[in-house]
């Protein structure tokens, strides 16, 4: 699988006013298997490409493909998308939350019952498959959410501050549990983060906006075998990348999340 991204634009066009350019003059390639990192300061267009990636939003010029087939809207067996917000159904047991994309696509009970548990399973919570959301901690509720991802079995994955509203060290722990996962799984991920750290830690490339209108301004490999242990953030090479970034970024502080 490869996504191709070429020459796209969006502008919104407003009821007052001019119109606004949200991300201009993008172009990206994504292979299959890759985990890409998307930084920048606010208003820079990250989650409004990511939208595009995933079909939920249409460029107003260029265009997105996946195997060269165009992207003219959502499929969820084409992308799906993981999002700070867990959204989960209060009232649905975690393996029918785990089902409910399985659910809407009419695929039968037993079937997605048997894929949510599996999936469930490879996140570390087939033990709690029948508690509800309520009962769980804001990181295993996070997992229940890539696990419904992952029951759809994507072509590519679309994060949008998945571990934004956790603790530092809670997002550090399960960051690196689902980093395990996803490597294992061999999925595409493109992840959108103001973390330094996060960005560095999970992705084969770092990529940074610039301010509105988005543009891709700087492309970083890392160069380390994935999954990582815990210990590749005291390397010498996690340090001079992430200094780096800072740099890029020191123009807007407030986005970058301490270690």
């Amino acid at each position: 699988m490869t996504m191709n991204i070429e020459s796209v634009t969006l502008t919104y066009e407003r009821a007052k006013g001019d119109p606004v350019t949200a991300i201009r003059d993008i172009d990206l390639e994504v292979r299959r298997g890759e985990f890409v990192s998307l930084i920048g300061p606010s208003g820079c267009g990250k989650s409004t490409l990511l939208h595009c990636m995933g079909g939920m939003l249409r460029p107003s010029s260029g265009r997105i493909t996946v195997d060269g087939e165009p992207i003219t809207g959502p499929k969820p067996s084409r992308a799906a998308f993981v999002f700070q917000d867990y959204s989960l159904f209060p009232w649905r047991s975690v393996v029918d939350n785990a089902a409910t994309g399985l659910r809407f696509a009419g695929v039968r009970k037993a079937e997605r019952r048997a894929v949510a548990m599996k999936q469930l399973e490879l996140v570390g919570l087939d033990h709690v498959a029948e508690s509800y959301p309520a009962e769980l901690s804001g990181g295993m509720q996070q997992r229940v959410a890539v696990a419904r991802a992952l029951a759809m079995d994507p072509q590519i994955m679309l994060m949008d501050e998945p571990f934004g509203a956790l603790d530092e060290q809670s997002r550090r722990r399960i960051g690196i549990e689902m980093s395990n996962v996803l490597t294992e799984a061999e999925k595409t991920v493109v992840m959108v983060t103001h973390s330094l750290d996060e960005a560095i830690f999970w992705a084969d490339r770092v990529l940074v906006m610039g301010k509105g209108p988005g543009r891709i301004v700087r492309e970083f490999v890392v160069d380390a075998p994935r999954p990582r242990r815990l210990d590749f953030m005291t390397t010498a090479s996690f340090d001079t990348l992430r200094a780096e970034l800072f740099g890029l970024l020191e123009g807007a502080p407030e986005e970058v999340v301490a270690p």
